[in-house]
């Protein structure tokens, strides 16, 4: 009906409304009743209306403006809602655990919502193994250590820019925000209620409910030999397979680290693992694709070495087990009838780490599937991530996976691509990987020139190169919208002199495009500074000679895991030298 009669929104702002109409019958009648004359009635039958006598295909149209918890809430407020305005499920997770392969199973059974599912997320977060109580109370000590230090991070940032009489607050150390026994104090509760958002509650809650490490200890390990046996028999993988089958919209597909990491006060994604667990459950941190684990023991560091600077010799061979939701969701894609896929996305959260460099270092089973993969799927947009640890040094300080021929021919049978974000994570200076070993990046040995005048976005992540082959390989870009340039360190200069020539390129070639240029700097402690729109003022309107875009109080300052936290570099400045 919506679709005969063309409706629309076009008409919002054409009716004359106030806050008190909203969602009233009249409003609606305003809006659609042209169109849906019957759903409104006349005379006395009109007065009986309600919003339950609209059409589904109206209530569909309404919710869309509604939130998911909202329109869970409307469904359980009346069985009408409940069967006429569907859930809007457009992403489903996998990972070889009960709960959410469950409740994909229900999605995949269910008549509509799989066909409105856009987007599989693959928890590549496997569980480790502690084989008694001891060792899983070392674990548990040494995350909540950390979770202490991002909590009293998160309570002094509230009080420096919210609390009015910081100077009460801030005499306090950390003492003055845990108890003895790691709990919060009152006072610290008092902070973080009078901040009230949700990630506030959230400390309060686990602080206030946790229980002991003997009961989460016994469902830990329920839930890691459920793991280990999801994962021996396939379930996942073969769940995989039937959302490629069965989902006709399906377009994104995102392997990702980043579902039990310690730092992140509420979980990134909120999947149906992580709300069926006990509340108050006490989980060790899961480390993921054999990254920097800052508490490893000696076995942990000696595994990681030995696996990561191992090389693959022979051809027939997938990567390291660390690496099984890569090696699965490319076969899987394989072997999909007509996927639809065109985004791959390998999300880190902007933690230096991703999939093994000894994909492309030589030839593997995985790197065939990689190609032909490429070959067969046409993918517009690729965000990859490389985990460098490990990797062997060639000639002019580079990485064997950057010079080998492999990521190149990659990249070049992607003959679809117009969005890249690639992370060769060959130098960093974030804070949670200490021990990278600088590599040089060469973009012409790596990135295939015929692919830099398609892209519409690009972005170049954790990277040490020369600012000549920066500029070679951003100027032929002539039709980029946005380029990100985050961590990139220089091997020949500082950035202002890379600057003031990509300012010559754009002030010679006025016939190409202006893309909008981010800029990212990594500070200490996690911080960040973000440059954009002040760059582009200066890149395409400033004067070659004006120094005051480099300056101490411009950009933005940001916490790099947590980019909602986001103040002023002026005001940052200011603030820090006052608490000093």
């Amino acid at each position: 009906m919506a679709t005969r009669a063309g409706v629309n929104k076009r008409r919002i702002s054409q009716v004359m409304t106030n806050v008190n109409d909203i969602p009233s019958l009249s409003f609606m009648e305003d809006l659609f009743g042209e169109e849906f004359p019957e759903a409104f009635g006349t005379g006395e039958m009109k007065k009986r209306k309600t919003i339950l006598d609209l059409p589904a295909e109206l209530l569909a149209i309404i919710c869309e403006e509604l939130s998911r918890p909202d329109i869970k809430r409307l469904r359980l407020a009346n069985t009408y809602m409940a069967r006429n305005v569907d859930l809007r499920i457009d992403r489903v997770f996998i990972s070889p655990n009960r709960a959410n392969l469950q409740c994909l199973r229900k999605i995949m059974d269910h008549p509509r919502y799989r066909l409105d599912v856009l987007e599989v997320v693959w928890d590549d977060a496997q569980l480790d193994e502690y084989p008694d109580l001891e060792s899983f109370c070392k674990a548990i000590e040494a995350d909540e250590k950390d979770q202490r230090r991002e909590t009293e991070k998160m309570l002094k940032e509230l009080i420096l820019f919210n609390c009015e009489d910081r100077g009460q607050y801030m005499a306090h150390e950390h003492d003055g925000y845990f108890d003895e026994d790691g709990k919060l104090t009152e006072m610290a509760s008092e902070i973080l209620l009078r901040y009230d958002n949700q990630s506030a509650r959230h400390v309060i809650g686990r602080h206030a409910g946790a229980v002991s490490v003997d009961e989460s200890y016994e469902r830990y390990q329920e839930l890691y030999e459920e793991e280990q046996e999801a994962m021996e028999r396939g379930y996942d993988a073969a769940a995989l397979r039937h959302v490629l089958e069965s989902c006709p919209k399906l377009e994104r597909i995102v392997l990702t680290s980043e579902v039990w990491r310690p730092w992140h006060l509420q979980p990134v994604y909120h999947t149906p693992f992580h709300r069926s667990l006990p509340p108050g459950f006490r989980k060790p941190s899961v480390w993921p694709w054999l990254g920097y684990r800052p508490h490893s023991t000696s076995s942990q560091t000696a595994h990681r070495n030995d696996t990561m600077s191992r090389k693959i010799q022979d051809p027939k061979a997938s990567l390291p087990h660390e690496f099984r939701g890569y090696s699965t969701i490319i076969s899987s894609l394989l072997t999909a009838p007509n996927p639809t896929i065109s985004d791959f996305i390998i999300y880190t959260g902007h933690e230096a780490i991703g999939i093994s460099h000894q994909l492309f270092a030589a030839p593997n089973l995985d790197l065939t599937n990689t190609m032909l993969m490429a070959r067969s799927i046409p993918l517009k947009r690729l965000q990859l991530t490389l985990n460098s640890h490990g990797s062997h040094l060639e000639r002019n300080n580079t990485a064997h996976y950057l010079r080998s021929p492999h990521l190149h021919a990659f990249l070049s049978a992607l003959t679809h691509l117009e969005h890249l974000d690639l992370a060769p994570n060959c130098s960093t200076r974030r804070s949670d990987v200490p021990d990278v070993i600088d590599t040089v990046f060469g973009p012409g040995i790596s990135i295939p020139a015929a692919l830099l005048p398609r892209l519409k976005t690009f972005a170049l992540r954790n990277a040490l190169l020369s600012a000549s082959s920066l500029l070679s390989l951003l100027t032929p870009q002539t039709s980029s919208q946005h380029i990100t340039l985050d961590n990139i360190r220089f091997s020949d200069g500082a950035f202002p002199d890379f600057a003031r020539s990509l300012w010559m390129h754009y002030d010679r070639h006025v016939d190409v495009s202006r893309p909008v240029y981010e800029l990212v700097v990594c500070e200490r402690w996690g911080r960040k500074t973000r440059l954009c729109e002040e760059f582009c003022a200066w890149l395409y309107a400033g004067e070659i000679g004006d120094e005051s875009v480099f300056g101490e109080g411009v950009g933005w300052v940001m916490d790099d895991r947590d980019e909602r936290v986001c103040v002023g570099k002026g005001e940052w400045v200011r603030r820090m030298g006052w608490v000093g």
